[in-house]
C-alpha cells in the first residue's frame, strides 16, 4: 500500500451506502466491510483491503471480497485506478470530485489531483489523433519532490 500526499474529499461510509441503496440494491455485511475498508483507508489495493476486510469481519469469504470490489465498481460506488507496475487501488468514488492519480516512480506515493488539470491535454488529444483519453483510469508516473531532492 502506498502513502498518500493529497486525498480527496471523503465520501464517508454513509454517503456511500446510501448510493448503494439509491441503485436498488442491498447493503449486504460484505459491501459494508469494503466501504468501511475504503472510507479508513482509500487507495488500497485489493489484497489490502481484503486482508482489513477479513481482519474486521472474519466471516467474510476473500472470493467475496473480490466480488464486492467489482460489483461496487460497477454501481458507481468505488473506483479503481490502474498503477503503472502495481496492482488495482480503489477508492470511495460517490460524492468525490473528479480527480486522476500521479504516482512517484522512486517511493510509489500517491497524489489526487484535479482531473480538469488534464482538460487541455484531453482536448489536445482528442484534436489531434481523435482519441478519446480516459485520465482518471490510470495513474501517470514521475518523480516527487522528495525523491528529486532527498534531504
Amino acid at each position: 500500500m502506498t502513502e498518500r500526499a493529497h486525498t480527496h474529499p471523503s465520501v464517508g461510509v454513509d454517503g456511500a451506502i446510501a448510493a448503494v441503496r439509491a441503485r436498488g440494491e442491498r447493503v449486504t455485511t460484505a459491501r459494508r466491510a469494503v466501504i468501511e475498508a475504503l472510507a479508513a483507508e482509500p487507495h488500497q489495493d485489493a489484497e489490502a483491503v481484503a486482508a482489513r476486510v477479513s481482519r474486521d469481519q472474519p466471516g467474510v469469504h476473500r472470493a467475496t471480497i473480490y466480488r464486492t470490489l467489482q460489483s461496487l465498481v460497477e454501481l458507481g460506488v468505488l473506483a479503481h485506478t490502474h498503477v503503472p507496475d502495481g496492482a488495482t487501488i480503489y477508492h470511495l468514488a460517490v460524492g468525490a470530485h473528479g480527480h486522476t492519480h500521479l504516482q512517484c516512480a522512486r517511493c510509489g506515493r500517491m497524489f489526487d489531483i484535479p482531473i480538469d488539470w488534464l482538460a487541455e491535454l484531453a482536448d489536445r488529444v482528442d484534436q489531434r489523433l481523435g482519441f478519446a483519453l480516459d485520465p482518471g483510469h490510470a495513474a501517470l508516473l514521475g518523480t516527487c519532490c522528495d525523491c528529486l531532492d532527498p534531504k
